[in-house]
């Protein structure tokens, strides 16, 4: 397929990818049976349930879906299918970002001839790539719509970050980061913060030289913090920590999705790349107590959110998506404490990074 050919999907439909990892259920350090768990899935999962590089992970993909709540469901019962395998071998899920004591000899990467290719290539980044993601894709009607649209997502993405950063602990310390796998994450080559793009033809220009060149082969080896995905249609967002809790992520999948609808109608002004730096550290640090820079404004990610949350409403959105019953609790979940704070406090109070684990536990 040409990949310079947008190819529109339903206009703001969704789809949610979901890295977990699998621990034993007593030691709660990376189990490597991904092979087993994908020899006893049933068929009705198969294109589901995707192997990731390293064999204590898998990815839950859902199929292209209406609406954040029918995404979530989704996710919610493939990962009831896998836990229910995963027990075959003394073993649990667990949606962490980073995992507080694993190492790298804990792990065994999957035999792929792509992820073998990227291990030859990318040598000691990709052996401490210990790291689990939330994707988000929403459908756009065209691609001056998805241009838009991207170029909005370069500007709110920290506020993403922040109600997903679950990774405050590595290597059996605290990195005194919100989301220390953003840090690891963003030391790959083509990772990061991407440029805005004044048409859709500017950006596949650039795709089209990192093909004939041969640095990428397709889209899926670009891995900016969001891309537009030509060939299924969508805005695919990729900052995300790898968390999971049921409403918290119906919520966040609802506000982007929402979002994007809002900034098609209404772009964006074009920001500083080192304001968009600036705000993504500040979620990275300090979650959604950090500063947002808007202009010459400042105010926190909290509050950027919220007053978008407000603004979206006001045009009725949520209510187009028959979810303005959900306004209130979307606001009520900025205003709780970070997970990344959620997670220190089980580690002051406990003192044991295994009580941190096992609060992430999927059951």
């Amino acid at each position: 397929m040409d990949e310079s050919v947008f190819n529109p999907d339903r206009p703001f439909s969704v789809g949610v990818e979901l890295e977990i990892r699998l621990l034993d259920k007593e030691s709660l350090r990376p189990k490597n049976i991904s092979p087993y768990i994908f020899a006893h899935l049933p068929d009705e999962l198969d294109y589901h349930v995707h192997k990731e590089l390293l064999q204590s992970m898998v990815e839950i993909v859902t199929p292209v879906c209406d609406s954040a709540e029918e995404a979530v469901d989704f996710v919610e019962n493939t990962l009831k299918s896998v836990a229910k395998i995963a027990k075959e071998k003394d073993a649990v899920l667990a949606s962490l970002a980073t995992h507080p004591f694993e190492t790298k000899e804990d792990n065994e990467i999957f035999h792929d001839p792509r992820y073998e290719a990227f291990a030859e290539e990318l040598q000691i980044v990709l052996h401490n790539f210990l790291i689990s993601g939330l994707h988000i894709h929403i459908g756009m009607p065209d691609s001056e719509a998805a241009i838009r649209a991207y170029n909005a997502t370069i500007k709110y993405m920290p506020i993403f970050l922040a109600l997903s950063a679950n990774s405050p602990f590595a290597l059996g310390e605290d990195t005194g980061l919100a989301s220390y796998r953003t840090e690891i994450f963003q030391q790959l080559p083509r990772a990061g913060i991407p440029q805005r793009f004044e048409s859709y033809a500017e950006y596949c220009e650039l795709i089209d030289q990192l093909k004939v060149t041969k640095t990428i082969e397709t889209i899926k080896d670009v891995w900016w913090d969001v891309r537009i995905h030509q060939v299924f249609g969508t805005i695919e967002l990729r900052i995300s920590d790898a968390f999971y809790d049921y409403d918290r992520l119906r919520l966040m999948v609802l506000f982007f999705q929402a979002l994007l609808i809002y900034t098609t109608r209404h772009p964006v002004n074009k920001e500083f790349y080192q304001i968009s730096k600036q705000n993504k550290w500040n979620a990275i640090r300090h979650s959604l107590d950090g500063n947002f820079i808007d202009e010459d404004r400042v105010s926190s990610i909290r509050e950027t959110a919220k007053d978008l949350v407000k603004k979206i409403a006001a045009e009725k959105i949520f209510a187009e998506l028959h979810c303005e019953n959900d306004v209130e609790p979307l606001l009520v979940l900025l205003d709780q404490e970070p997970i990344s704070e959620k997670l220190r406090k089980i580690y002051q109070k406990s003192g044991d990074f295994k009580e941190v684990i096992r609060s992430e536990i999927i059951s």
